[in-house]
């Protein structure tokens, strides 16, 4: 007998639990203070000396919570919704290309990041209909990977209009 999928017209009204909700707004301000930061700095006249050191930490940030989605979803395999060799070995991709992401310059690797990103959010959002992950979680996630990926590529492009400065 197949599962009952999802009822998706509720996708969207699924708040979550609200501390889960608050620590993954929070989870923002990183790459939000960075792309701030960074267009500011292209701005200048002169480039502050922060700017480096501001873009490699956001690079190192990225690739770090990219490994913790791929850790989410080895979890998910974990807990038998999605045994398989197949999931354990998809759930290990993102800190692989997050790992990647982090060795290389800062722009290149923000790029990557912001690719990594909405390919986990798309993975993730296919889970949910599937029902392997809760409907909460996909909404919430769906709605902090538009705010990632556009901070990442601002952070990038405020980078790149810096050097050209």
């Amino acid at each position: 007998m197949a599962a009952a999928k999802p009822d998706l017209t509720r996708f969207a009204a699924q708040p979550g639990p609200a501390g889960a909700v608050r620590l993954g707004y929070a989870g923002l301000l990183p790459f939000v203070f960075a792309a701030l930061y960074l267009c500011y700095a292209a701005l200048q006249a002169s480039q502050p000396s922060f700017v480096e050191p501001i873009a490699r930490a956001a690079a190192i940030y990225g690739a770090a919570i990219l490994s913790f989605l791929g850790g989410v979803r080895w979890g998910v395999a974990m807990a038998g919704r999605q045994r398989g060799m197949r999931e354990f070995a998809l759930s290990v991709l993102p800190s692989l290309l997050g790992w990647g992401a982090a060795l290389l310059p800062p722009v290149a690797a923000m790029v990557v990041l912001a690719g990594g990103f909405l390919m986990q959010a798309g993975w993730d959002q296919r889970a949910a209909v599937k029902g392997s992950l809760p409907l909460w979680y996909a909404t919430l996630w769906r709605r902090l990977s538009v705010v990632v990926t556009v901070a990442l590529l601002v952070s990038a492009a405020g980078l790149l209009l810096g050097r050209a400065a």
